[in-house]
């Protein structure tokens, strides 16, 4: 817990030297953040580092948790901790859910792991991060006014591509509409936070 406050502030100066300093990038859990990211985010600039280390912290506890073949994708935003991936094990399935759930600053975990019996291989994983730039790409053509697409989180596995972010509606909808008819995607799963309850 400590030691968690004590990195969260260390970070937060280094990026507010960062925004003050025309915008250097600053190195944290091994992503770039500048102030332009976090100058676009609808998160607070305190929240945008929290999940930076949620991410790493609950990586490196589900790395030591669980044997070697899994394929575990983590993601967090806002505090809630998404994970993605593949498994052998229910038990697996299950410690990497406690190892996010039981880390400080999580709110919710989304358990989004597959039970299966052999891990995907590297090209499957190659198609999963073009279908995620492809998905990337095509928020350019949202024609919604004031709408970021850098404000909307994309990860793929398994063809599956999952949303975070703090979105309206009807944001979400045209995210929605613009990604479920790309070439390649099985599924759209919608995590995000929605700015007009």
């Amino acid at each position: 817990m400590k030691l968690f406050k004590t990195l969260r502030s260390i970070t937060f100066i280094a990026v507010l030297l960062g925004l003050l300093s025309a915008c250097a990038p600053v190195l944290i859990g091994g992503a770039i953040v500048t102030g332009v990211n976090v100058a676009h985010d609808r998160r607070p600039a305190g929240q945008v580092l929290d999940d930076k280390l949620i991410t790493a912290s609950v990586k490196n506890e589900i790395r030591k948790s669980l044997v070697d073949d899994s394929r575990v994708k983590v993601e967090s935003y806002n505090g809630v901790v998404l994970l993605i991936g593949e498994v052998k094990s229910g038990s697996d399935r299950i410690k990497a859910e406690d190892s996010a759930a039981i880390k400080d600053g999580v709110i919710n975990v989304v358990n989004e792991l597959k039970l299966v019996s052999e891990i995907s291989h590297i090209g499957s994983r190659s198609k999963d991060n073009y279908i995620s730039s492809k998905a990337k790409a095509s928020l350019l053509k949202v024609d919604i006014d004031g709408f970021d697409p850098t404000r909307v989180q994309i990860t793929t596995a398994n063809r599956e591509v999952y949303l975070m972010g703090i979105v309206s509606r009807e944001e979400a909808d045209a995210v929605v509409e613009r990604i479920r008819h790309l070439r390649g995607v099985n599924r759209v799963v919608k995590i995000f936070e929605y700015r007009d309850q």
